[in-house]
């Protein structure tokens, strides 16, 4: 540890509880497909003049009839005659595989009254509710958890296997329909797939059979950073590709410095280059933490290159670039002196301010005296500027709409523009700059205030005022596609509202209250489905709300803060459900509205806006984080300036915020600040990454794919819109002006 730092608090081991969402729909795709060609069927049904053969623990998981069937230990052939027509029959075989009931008002009867004989509660359910009830998707998840009790009470196992001495029962079907090893083990004709076959040792061990058995019947892994590791292992070892998917995810959703090392080195070992590309991708962006970590000082000289020559490596100065490769130096002088040259050259002195300058020679090259001087005199006496560490995200930060001052400062002009960020760059000491490209322009004129989110690849823009009278408040959606570059209309919203947030969530979009034209604000919630190009009504929020932040986290919608109906700035936390009430959750430890919320690392970050009611507003400067595990809000470093109305994103493990107001000084700001979790919740700092085109408020940010061959050329001026005024980096944006008083 360097002189002036301080340990890192380590980060708590997470315990997780994965589920693999398409695991039930694959599991009865291959039971279907089983079933097709029989293979390991197990039972035969007659009903009237015709026979069906079956798999008896699919049948078991939703009929009583079948589950005693199965218990007692019967055999050949099973006649439902006396029970059931055909059709009603086959309602429940269809159910069992499907989840599905092809009911109709003419044979509801026939089909519950089958399914009411051979005990199939969920079948009858469904025949008697028509369309409503759980959808296909739940009911194969229902029908597998049934499978699963069926396991775990041994009713219907035909396999016997063991590993190291451990016996392991379990149903084949089960087996080969959930996980691809003993998929292929099965369909082999190898002499496991024949019924009755004797138990055979495995080459497994006992923990890795008990994992793919526990995955095949439930489709969901339990355990935290290392358990999960261990499983991708195993997964990869015996082809569990839903298994592998699962682990990956998790992995990569969850990195931190030390964990992104581990995780470089098992994409090293088992040539897993879209991983060990997502590793290398976090390890750029939080290098200067990584560095810190034991695990660098092991990594092989060739990715410690990479990293330090990479335009991507993120840095709050040059020095920390330094900082990393003398101490990876160090940790083994004589072994790694012939790399020190390689190394340092990927080291920008030329970027180091004075103070910084200092700092590294202080530091020396361990092992080399003066070596240092000589490679520092190199660097310094070259000619040319100063090079410029450049970074390129893959996604592109854009930015649409907003309100901003003429450059006459005469009136208020709402923007039409989108931009994108096309690189990031540090310059020289501290000073760090964005550099913005023209992406398009909204198709019916400007807007702001309005709401933007992403839902698959495309952006879509909803709402918002055109200019500031109530009526000009929009209902208006568009979806813009960046591989066209086009807009396309979408149908309009039932409400038009601004100052909402809107969300994406499982292939819909949400908007949620908001001010409208009869009011300041409105509880009401609606759903658009693209498929369909239609809004509906959703469980509206608790109260009306306007001003207030949302975002999505692990399969759900929170919403934060914002002014209710008496236009007071609220610290409430809610998980928004679309069908039932909404959960109230641990408040915030500040009200705010007009804030922004984001998800990064399994938490959700609230930052900027204002506070207080209508006896008075002031600016927002608190940000705080909150953890859903223990349901509890941790303050963070403050905003190093006022953000009311700014937009939020993001990027490379960083949230963004940009632009905004302050209520104190009425001014807008250009500036983009960008948040750095720390090793622990709570630590962190606020960097200045730059400036906006024009100083906005009210704007909106998201972070798209953009095609490559846009990410390259200059965009063409858009009519109507003035150029953006040269800059240096650091200087003054001349746009700079009041804010207007709403």
């Amino acid at each position: 540890m360097w002189p002036g730092e301080e340990e890192e608090a380590p980060e708590p081991e997470p315990c997780w509880q994965l589920c693999s969402e398409g695991h039930a729909e694959r599991f009865f795709q291959a039971a279907l497909e089983l079933r097709g060609q029989g293979r390991l069927v197990d039972v035969q049904v007659r009903a009237g003049a015709r026979r069906y053969q079956a798999h008896g623990v699919v049948l078991a998981a939703v009929s009583a009839f079948f589950r005693q069937w199965l218990a007692r230990g019967a055999a050949g052939e099973v006649d439902l005659s006396p029970l059931a027509t055909p059709r009603g029959w086959e309602a429940v075989l269809d159910f069992a595989y499907t989840g599905a009931v092809a009911a109709t008002p003419g044979t509801a009867g026939e089909l519950a009254a089958a399914a009411q004989a051979l005990g199939a509660p969920r079948v009858v359910a469904i025949c008697r509710r028509a369309a409503e009830g759980q959808s296909p998707a739940e009911e194969r998840w229902e029908t597998l958890r049934g499978i699963e009790e069926l396991h775990r009470a041994g009713l219907g196992c035909d396999l016997e296997l063991t590993a190291q001495g451990e016996s392991f029962r379990a149903h084949r079907v089960a087996l080969s329909c959930g996980c691809e090893f003993f998929g292929a083990l099965f369909r082999s004709g190898m002499r496991e797939a024949r019924q009755g076959a004797a138990p055979r040792p495995t080459l497994l061990a006992p923990a890795e059979l008990r994992l793919l058995l526990s995955f095949a019947y439930s489709g969901v892994l339990a355990g935290g950073w290392p358990e999960v590791l261990a499983a991708a292992e195993t997964a990869l070892r015996y082809q569990a590709v839903g298994l592998l998917e699962l682990c990956l995810d998790a992995l990569q959703r969850a990195l931190s410095p030390p964990r992104c090392l581990e995780l470089l080195a098992f994409a090293r070992a088992y040539d897993l280059r879209a991983l060990g590309r997502a590793a290398q991708a976090y390890a750029l962006a939080h290098f200067a933490r990584v560095a810190r970590c034991p695990g660098f000082l092991a990594l092989p000289p060739a990715e410690v290159l990479a990293l330090l020559a990479s335009d991507e490596l993120r840095l709050a100065t040059e020095l920390e670039a330094f900082e990393g490769a003398v101490r990876w130096l160090g940790a083994d002088p004589p072994g790694r002196l012939p790399h020190a040259e390689a190394v340092l050259a990927g080291v920008r002195f030329p970027l180091m301010g004075t103070r910084e300058l200092r700092r590294a020679r202080a530091l020396g090259l361990p092992g080399a005296p003066g070596r240092l001087e000589q490679l520092l005199g190199a660097a310094l006496e070259g000619e040319g500027p100063p090079p410029c560490r450049v970074r390129t995200p893959p996604g592109a930060l854009v930015i649409c709409g907003g309100e901003r001052l003429a450059p006459s400062l005469a009136s208020r002009r709402p923007a039409r523009a989108l931009w994108f960020a096309h690189r990031f760059r540090s310059g020289v000491g501290l000073v760090k700059d964005v550099e913005w490209r023209r992406l398009g322009r909204f198709p019916d004129g400007p807007r702001f205030q309005h709401a933007a989110a992403v839902l698959g690849s495309a952006l879509y823009v909803l709402g918002g005022k055109q200019y500031y009278g109530a009526q000009d408040t929009l209902a208006t959606a568009f979806r813009y596609d960046p591989a066209q570059g086009s807009w396309q209309r979408l149908a309009d919203m039932s409400c038009a509202r601004s100052n909402f947030p809107a969300v994406g969530l499982a292939g819909r979009l949400y908007a949620l209250g908001g001010s409208s034209r009869e009011a300041d604000c409105t509880a009401g919630v609606e759903c658009y489905d693209p498929r369909a190009d239609a809004w509906r009504p959703c469980q509206p929020l608790p109260a009306p709300l306007c001003g207030h932040a949302g975002c999505t986290l692990d399969g759900a919608i929170y919403v934060s803060g914002g002014c209710d109906a008496s236009s007071t700035c609220q610290a409430w936390l809610l998980r928004y459900r679309p069908d039932g009430p909404a959960a109230r959750l641990a408040p915030m430890q500040e009200g705010r509205a007009g804030h922004i919320m984001e998800a990064l690392g399994g938490r959700l970050y609230v930052a900027g806006g204002l506070r207080g009611g209508p006896r008075g507003y002031a600016d927002q400067l608190a940000c705080e984080a909150y953890d859903p595990g223990p349901d509890a809000w941790v303050p963070l470093c403050p905003l190093p300036q006022a953000h009311v109305g700014a937009a939020s994103a993001v990027l490379q493990g960083e949230l963004l915020v940009l632009g905004g107001y302050s209520r104190v000084s009425s001014q807008n700001t250009h500036l983009v600040y960008g948040y750095q979790p720390g090793g622990g919740l709570g630590v962190g700092r606020w960097l200045r990454l730059g400036a906006l085109p024009h100083a906005y408020a009210d704007l909106r940010a998201c972070v798209l794919q953009l095609p490559p061959a846009l990410r390259g050329d200059p965009a063409p001026p858009i009519p109507g819109e003035p150029p953006v005024p040269p800059s240096r980096p650091g200087e003054p944006d001349p746009l700079l002006a009041p804010q207007w008083e709403a």
